[in-house]
């Protein structure tokens, strides 16, 4: 089985979770007897828990050198993690197993991106088609548990939870074992030295920054949109049409990735994406006819999959081997939680003044990420942004980095 075939099935089992996560998670702690302020506790504390968590897990496969390894200890302590919440009850005990889930779920994420760029770089592999799997999946999921709550009761959503974190460790353990193997550093560091590195060097903060918030301005069309819909008339299966046309959108993006990732780079798709974001929030603060709203919908292949696309073939460029699996989970942890969780926060009490013109604040994002994306363009050539090799003993890495320079401009380069 190649490669490839492994990834996609990885995505699969991963997406499959989170299509049964995202939209019925929520009223699976309703149904525990969680009120609305437990409830946005539990998923606010879990989405600002990342930032911490994922790139510890991320520095610690970079430094052993077997990310594959900590990948399937992360799946089986998901899997622990979900069985466990079938067991507990009360707010306490809820929201300490769900944070342990949340901790260590995401974090699975990064390395998996990481083997799947490198695979890109390497072997020449489609990255966009390999992704698109979860995609898929994730539409399987969502609309078949859907399917199930329509004669079931609301506690069949953990159980769904534990079998997809089943075959997610069972998709872990089928990549192959020297997937995602990269050489030791020759001198130990501490974790958080590795984070440091490549953390605050300027260009990287900056895209980390810029990606994060093209994402984060999909915050009230994942909180309110179907509320926003809802109130201009709309049915809920013209409502889950309009989802749908999104995540159809985004599979067609991916499908087609290959040259467009060659063709455009890390830089022109994060524009894209910006200019799209401007567009389509804008359009959609307007309250369009539905003919126009699903040509909206249509843009979130760009205003999510190129920004998506951009993000991860950036790290994979800017980031040395030996950390890019940190580089991954640093931009993962503030894109799916630090900006999208503030900034949902913040758009709360917006959304209830404004209403629908509350997207408008989002195009508003969108813009402010196009000009952060201009400045990366500026600072960036396309290349590592600290070396490959560890500096030597008692160097720091930007001394490191202006010898080399120095010692190109010698040579005349």
């Amino acid at each position: 089985m190649s490669l490839a075939i492994r990834l996609a099935i990885l995505y699969g089992t991963m997406f499959l979770f989170t299509g049964v996560y995202l939209p019925f998670f929520p009223v699976w702690l309703k149904a525990q007897g969680l009120d609305a302020t437990e409830i946005s506790l539990v998923v606010a504390l879990s989405l600002f828990l990342r930032i911490v968590v994922s790139p510890f897990f991320a520095s610690l496969a970079d430094r052993i050198g077997d990310r594959r390894r900590v990948m399937v200890g992360l799946a089986w302590a998901s899997l622990a993690s979900a069985a466990l919440l079938l067991a507990v009850e009360g707010f306490g005990l809820i929201l300490l197993v769900a944070l342990v889930l949340n901790a260590v779920f995401p974090s699975i994420s990064p390395l998996v991106e990481t083997i799947a760029m490198r695979a890109r770089i390497d072997r020449g592999m489609n990255y966009g088609r390999v992704r698109l799997w979860g995609s898929i999946t994730f539409i399987l999921a969502s609309s078949g548990v859907g399917w199930l709550l329509e004669w079931n009761p609301s506690s069949v959503i953990g159980f769904c939870l534990a079998g997809a974190l089943a075959l997610n460790v069972a998709g872990a353990w089928a990549m192959p074992r020297d997937a995602g193997t990269v050489r030791r550093p020759a001198r130990r560091r501490s974790q958080f030295a590795d984070v440091l590195q490549i953390g605050r060097h300027p260009v990287f903060v900056l895209f980390v920054l810029t990606a994060s918030l093209t994402q984060a301005t999909h915050a009230v069309y994942y909180a309110f949109g179907s509320l926003a819909w809802q109130k201009q008339g709309y049915a809920d299966s013209v409502i889950g049409l309009l989802w749908a046309t999104g995540v159809l959108a985004e599979i067609v993006l991916f499908y087609i990735s290959g040259p467009l990732m060659a063709r455009f780079g890390a830089v022109r798709l994060l524009m894209l994406a910006g200019v799209a974001a401007i567009l389509r929030w804008t359009v959609t603060a307007l309250s369009p006819p539905l003919a126009v709203l699903f040509v909206m919908q249509a843009l979130h292949g760009l205003t999510f999959g190129a920004a998506h696309l951009g993000a991860v073939q950036f790290v994979a460029q800017a980031a040395p081997p030996r950390l890019a699996a940190t580089a991954q989970s640093l931009y993962a942890a503030m894109a799916s939680g630090v900006m999208m969780g503030l900034v949902t926060i913040a758009i709360g009490p917006v959304y209830k003044i404004l209403g629908a013109h509350a997207y408008f604040v989002m195009a508003g994002g969108g813009a402010l990420a196009l000009a952060g994306v201009m400045f990366v363009a500026l600072r960036w050539d396309g290349g590592l942004l600290i070396p490959e090799e560890e500096p030597e003993d008692g160097q720091a890495p930007e001394k490191q980095e202006g010898r080399e320079e120095m010692q190109e401009g010698k040579n005349g380069h």
